[in-house]
This record gives structure tokens, C-alpha cells and sequence, in this order.
């Protein structure tokens, strides 16, 4: 199961409040999104974080290194922070998922001026995704959102639903690198 597409994915999709002006542009700069725990994703985030732990210094210094050339930087287990420009902001709702391979496609429909509902498939040669969700009070510099998801990784079957809570920290990204 490939760590990269499983951190992204939820963050690609539930991130992504702007479709087509449906929603106000959020702020560019830095971004902290708080996954609820007891889901499969603060699961795994956690596992990443126990993870590094266990590494040797300089093998942990380079998986940070790795994790932040992907516009990711896990400062606590259920806490992901992600550094927004301009450019990722303007096509919001877009897949930019590391893996080329992946194709997907989206619809959303507008409930309110803060909030959205959509739905995703995603597949490649070895993966496929679908899923929905929600996007509500969302402003400039906050949203939440629900997502549940499913598919099948390498030939076994994946389900995990999972909320989310993100705000804007400011423009500075300090030092972490944007994603796509």
C-alpha cells in the first residue's frame, strides 16, 4: 500500500473548496489540517509518526526531508500542515496527487455559499478510489469536512471515513515546501 497516495488523496479531495468559485478562495500561506482520531487516517498517521521514532537519526532526517519535498510535514499524529501558493489555490478540486498514473474525475454540487458536497473516483493500474463527502463553514481561512472513501490497493480492499478541521496559520509557510 503505497503511504504517498493514501496521505494525499483525503487531503487532495476534502482540501479542495474552491471548484469553479463554488466557494470563497482560501488564504495562500500555511495550512494545519486536524484529522479526528480513531479514524484509519489518524491510524496511519500515527503509524508514520511511530515510524520515524524508531528510526536511526540520520534515516528519520531524510524521511522528514522526503515528507516536506511533498509539501507535508506531520508535526503531531493527527496533524498534517500543508503550504498553499496562489497557483495550487487557483485550481482547488484538482487532483495533484504525486502519481501521474492516477486518473480521476469529480462532481460537485453547491449546498450554500459555505458548503459543498462531492463526489471522486480515482483509479490506476493497481489502485481505485470513490468516494464523498462534504465541505461546510467554509471561509478564507477555515473549513471542515466529512469524507468517507473505498477502493482497492494492490488488490485488497480499503474503506475509511474520516473529518477534518483546518485553518489558515498565515502567509509564511516556514520553510515547508508546496505540494503539486
Amino acid at each position: 500500500m503505497r503511504i504517498s497516495a493514501l496521505l494525499l488523496l483525503p487531503f487532495v479531495f476534502s482540501a479542495g473548496v474552491a471548484s469553479a468559485q463554488l466557494l470563497e478562495n482560501r488564504e495562500p500561506g500555511l495550512w494545519e489540517i486536524k484529522t479526528n482520531k480513531g479514524s484509519p487516517m489518524a491510524a496511519m498517521l500515527e503509524g508514520v509518526q511511530d515510524m520515524l521514532k524508531s528510526m536511526p537519526p540520520a534515516q528519520r532526517k531524510q524521511m522528514e526531508q522526503m515528507m516536506q519535498s511533498k509539501g507535508v510535514s506531520v508535526s503531531e499524529p493527527t496533524v498534517v500542515r500543508q503550504c498553499l501558493t496562489p497557483e495550487l489555490i487557483a485550481r482547488e478540486f484538482q487532483p495533484y496527487d504525486n502519481d501521474p498514473s492516477m486518473k480521476c474525475s469529480n462532481k460537485v454540487q453547491k449546498v450554500s455559499a459555505s458548503e459543498i458536497n462531492f463526489t471522486f473516483s480515482c483509479k490506476n493500474s493497481s489502485e481505485k478510489w470513490n468516494g464523498d463527502g462534504r465541505i461546510w463553514d467554509a471561509t478564507p481561512k477555515s473549513y471542515k469536512s466529512d469524507m468517507t472513501m473505498g477502493g482497492v490497493v494492490e488488490g485488497r480492499p480499503v474503506k475509511m471515513s474520516m473529518s477534518h478541521e483546518a485553518r489558515w496559520l498565515g502567509a509564511d509557510c516556514k520553510g515547508l515546501k508546496p505540494q503539486g
